[in-house]
């Protein structure tokens, strides 16, 4: 019995042995004799004797072995030899079917599959036909499909069948193509591929005119990427098509912002043809923003821009909206009618609606300055001063009541607005109290301090 349970002992350990002796036979042979002589030969058979499929089986022989063997290097020569044979004497449907058969082998090696796939990619735009190149990305795509050692691959070809699709006019099927693909979680891919890929991805989703995946797509790239100088074409590219996105949806400050980041952008700022109409545009859409702390910061740090010295025309605009003071519409339509009329925001379907939301900045800025000077004022005085009729007064106050920009209360009956959040006694109060305690604080200071300078005086003496 003992020695029974000693030969089955045996037996998994004789089978490791024989799985290591054949592990070290397949690591041993060596088929680099064995490639320098079949490959010349079988090429010497299909390209100067004709015959390219006897060729191909005599290398479908080696490839086995090599295959078997696990060795990835020989057997990715005798496949990529093979798609090269085919290429070579222009058979397109033995390439597709070669591919299919090469990917589809028993224990075929990863790294085979990406080399016949990037040989195979070399011929697209080397194809005789549209037919026979769409029928090699298809194939290409179909043995490529579902394998993340050729994702990389798989993206580009994806691309090139978008582009191809688009030049058709078919910018839907273009757009759903390139959605198919994550870019994003690609490792093998870089960075710089990636944000152009994605792009591109952001592109089509606009051209098709669908603005919420785009937006959606568009959110997989932040800010922080440009950073570096080497990105700058894509940075242009990124804030352009924000642009189209925010002007969709006329949200005219990030639209500013967008213009902004691009002007600052080193190989704009070279160049005073590119960087001047894109300053103009900042600043015009600063202007048609809705007044609020990220939209007065921007117009501040805008004022102290040197380059708006060469446009004076514009930064007189800004220091309009920069300061407290109250701005007539007749006199600046009278100033700005020519310039902005000439320029591509106020031109177009929504032109009109632009020089309306201009209007309205210059509306709300009076109300601004008008409540920071008076606690109240009739409705009259008010309407004259913002040049607007009682109705359409009344409308542009409670808007910004509503939006939070203002505290107003208007009396119908007396025809009064109020300006002052009626005050508690008790605030006043503290208020009074603690203003007398800064005053005796700042009295009682001053004394000390000519208290010490008699006393130095007195000491010079």
């Amino acid at each position: 019995m003992a020695q029974i349970g000693a030969s089955q002992n045996d037996k998994p350990a004789k089978k490791d042995k024989e799985e290591l002796s054949s592990t070290s036979t397949k690591a041993k042979i060596d088929f680099g004799p064995i490639l320098e002589a079949s490959i010349p030969q079988n090429r010497d058979l299909a390209l100067k004797e004709g015959k390219p499929a006897e060729a191909i089986e005599n290398l479908l022989g080696v490839e086995k072995q090599t295959r078997l063997a696990g060795d990835a290097i020989a057997t990715g020569k005798v496949a990529v030899e093979i798609v090269k044979i085919c290429y070579e004497v222009g058979d397109w449907e033995g390439l597709n079917s070669n591919i299919v058969l090469i990917s589809k082998r028993r224990q075929q090696l990863k790294q085979v599959l990406v080399e016949i796939v990037q040989e195979a990619m070399k011929y697209l735009d080397k194809a005789p036909d549209h037919d026979k190149k769409m029928e090699l990305i298809k194939t290409l795509r179909a043995v490529t499909d579902g394998k993340i050692h050729t994702e990389l691959e798989r993206a580009r070809l994806t691309r090139i069948l978008a582009q191809i699709r688009e030049k058709e006019g078919n910018i839907i099927e273009a757009a759903e193509l390139m959605q198919e693909v994550q870019v994003e979680t690609y490792g093998s891919m870089d960075k710089e591929e990636k944000v152009d890929y994605i792009l591109e991805q952001v592109r089509l989703c606009l051209d098709k005119g669908d603005f919420v995946r785009g937006t959606i797509v568009s959110k997989k790239i932040t800010p922080k990427t440009f950073e570096k100088d080497q990105l700058q074409d894509l940075k242009v590219r990124y804030y352009n098509l924000m642009i189209r996105i925010y002007t969709e949806k006329d949200e005219y400050l990030n639209i500013a912002n967008s213009y902004y980041s691009i002007f600052q952008t080193p190989q704009v700022q070279d160049d005073s043809a590119r960087w001047m109409p894109l300053l103009q545009n900042v600043v015009v859409y600063l202007v048609l923003s809705p007044h609020d702390n990220h939209q007065n910061d921007f117009l501040v740090r805008l004022v102290e821009e040197k380059k708006l010295e060469l446009m004076k025309p514009y930064k007189v605009l800004l220091t309009y909206f920069k300061t407290m003071e109250l701005m007539r519409w007749s006199s600046l339509q009278e100033l700005y009618k020519t310039e902005l009329s000439q320029h591509e925001v106020f031109k177009g379907d929504r032109g009109v609606k632009r020089w309306e939301d201009l209007h309205n900045r210059v509306i709300q800025h009076n109300i601004r300055v008008i409540a920071k000077y008076y606690t109240c004022i009739r409705m009259v005085r008010l309407a004259q001063l913002l040049e607007l009729d009682d109705e359409a007064t009344e409308k542009h106050l409670c808007d910004m009541v509503v939006n939070g920009v203002l505290w107003c209360r208007i009396d119908r009956l007396e025809g009064v607005a109020t300006f002052a959040p009626k005050e508690d006694p008790n605030d006043v109060l503290n208020s009074w109290s603690s203003n007398i305690s800064q005053l005796l604080g700042k009295v009682e200071k001053m004394c000390h301090l000519i208290h010490k300078e008699n006393m130095i005086a007195g000491a010079a003496k």
